[in-house]
């Protein structure tokens, strides 16, 4: 027997039509934005989770250019994640000093022992408009800065001073 899609009943014995029997599953396009707009909440708030990258009240002087560079000292300088390792293998030790990274980012330290490693984070360095190089580290967004370039300067006339700066691994 075929169905006509037309049911009676009993009462009157009308033929009424047939409903429409829903599926038991999701109404296809009734929550098509929740789960959309969950991703794009949790994306921007990994996008804040970025750290700072620019502070102008953190703006330091452009880099000495008029200074050149002197001598190379028995300083070497090597990254780790996002720190900045300062090993100072001279028999010199330097007081208030301006540690420069590729002829950009400046950070003041104290004091630098004779024999001393000193571990700085990389997103203290500043330049001159108070923006920090990209650190690095597991959970950084962007490309680390390299750092290239590193010289110390430990006045404001003398000639900067050279260290050997070690590239990191990856970049062989």
């Amino acid at each position: 027997m075929r169905s006509t899609g037309l049911r009676y009943h009993a009462s009157s014995m009308q033929a009424l039509p047939r409903k429409q029997l829903r599926p038991a599953g999701p109404i296809p396009g009734r929550h098509q934005y929740g789960p959309m707009l969950l991703v794009a909440l949790f994306a921007i708030a990994i996008a804040g989770c970025g750290g700072r990258r620019y502070e102008p009240a953190q703006a330091g002087r452009p880099y000495p250019e008029e200074l050149g560079q002197g001598s190379m000292i028995a300083v070497q300088v090597f990254r780790d994640a996002g720190d900045l390792i300062i090993v100072n293998a001279s028999p010199q030790s330097f007081e208030e000093l301006d540690v420069w990274v590729n002829r950009r980012y400046m950070l003041q330290l104290d004091r630098l022992a004779a024999g001393e490693t000193r571990r700085v984070w990389f997103g203290d360095f500043f330049d001159q408009w108070g923006e920090t190089p990209v650190a690095g580290g597991f959970f950084r967004t962007e490309t680390p800065t390299p750092s290239v370039l590193v010289q110390l300067q430990i006045d404001e006339t003398s000639p900067l001073l050279g260290t050997v700066a070690i590239p990191d691994e990856d970049r062989f």
